[in-house]
């Protein structure tokens, strides 16, 4: 006996680390909903390393923004004939309207779920309103903070596989925190200054907790100097990919950021966190989601915040609990 063929859905999402962390709530609820259907996530290469773990998509296809137009023409090519049953449109740009052009005459269903940037609402409450209205759920408006944040425990099926997302491969034994500084493209008055993160990684040595640095390549000049002027400091800035970075805050006793992609994936994966901002007059709206606390810092200028401030938050979220929130 053959098996039905499964209805085919397409999701649509292309973005930055921050926008794509936020689509997974989506996301979520579209394979909760669809549970048999061959969900197929049409994206760039940007986080394809990350995102082909994700057990909510059945395959990733990443020429979303193809450079040639003959490659544009294949790639519309291959969604008409995968005749989708409904796409899923969380872009809401020219290029994604572009693909739904195609569809004009087809009987696939398209969604365009792309939330509306409205003042004093969090993209992922915005977002899974306007989902929940095209599936006809309620609620259609959620308060800020009521929607599902954004979950990445599913890495936790890879640590399995793989002890390159274990703690011990970077040499981190015992409890540990996750410091994420800003890179050097970010304007120096949105950066703690390289002396505080020192500063407080020498205090949560004096706590017992490792302090690891983390980060793309734009931040080792912090990494460098924090372990340079605090020994048993690790620097892995520029060391670990997006999938073993998931894994280590799903292990991390905290994570202390500014206003950093990075950690929107940190918050999601289940860490708790703290999260420092300058230059906005709210942050509620911008900041990270996730299953565990989220403390919010903002000060006009970000050097006035001191390591003690970073630590007694810390505490006041658990970050010096006896087993990590995530685990």
């Amino acid at each position: 006996m053959t098996e039905p063929q499964r209805d085919i859905t397409y999701i649509l999402h292309w973005g930055d680390l921050t926008a794509t962390v936020r689509m997974l709530a989506a996301a979520k609820t579209i394979r909760d909903t669809y549970r048999r259907d061959r969900i197929i996530l049409l994206t760039t290469p940007d986080f394809e390393s990350l995102l082909k773990h994700c057990p909510w998509f059945n395959a990733i296809e990443t020429d979303a923004c193809p450079d040639t137009r003959p490659m544009a023409g294949l790639r519309d090519k291959r969604l008409k004939l995968a005749k989708p049953a409904r796409v899923f449109d969380l872009v809401g740009s020219a290029d994604s309207r572009k693909i739904k052009g195609n569809f004009r005459f087809a009987k696939t269903k398209w969604h365009e779920v792309a939330p509306v940037a409205d003042a004093g609402v969090h993209p992922v409450d915005a977002a899974a309103g306007v989902l929940n209205g095209v599936l006809g759920f309620e609620p259609t408006r959620f308060p800020l903070g009521g929607a599902p944040a954004p979950d990445a425990s599913w890495v936790d099926f890879l640590a399995k596989q793989s002890r390159m997302l274990d703690p011990e491969y970077f040499g981190l034994n015992g409890p540990f925190a996750l410091l994420a500084p800003a890179g050097d493209s970010v304007k120096p008055a949105l950066r703690w200054p390289k002396e505080k993160w020192a500063a407080l990684a020498h205090e949560l040595l004096q706590s017992g907790i490792t302090p690891a640095l983390i980060g793309g390549p734009d931040t080792r000049d912090v990494g460098r100097h924090v372990s340079q002027v605090t020994p048993g400091a690790r620097d892995l800035t520029g060391k670990a990919k997006l999938p073993q970075l998931a894994g280590l805050a799903r292990r991390t006793r905290f994570v202390f950021s500014e206003d950093t992609p990075l950690i929107h994936l940190l918050t999601a994966s289940g860490a708790p966190a703290l999260a420092l901002y300058g230059n906005v007059d709210d942050p509620a709206p911008l900041a990270p989601r996730g299953p565990s606390p989220v403390i919010l810092m903002h000060a006009t200028t970000l050097a006035q915040v001191t390591p003690e401030e970073a630590i007694a938050a810390m505490r006041f979220a658990g970050g010096f609990a006896d087993a990590p929130a995530a685990a």
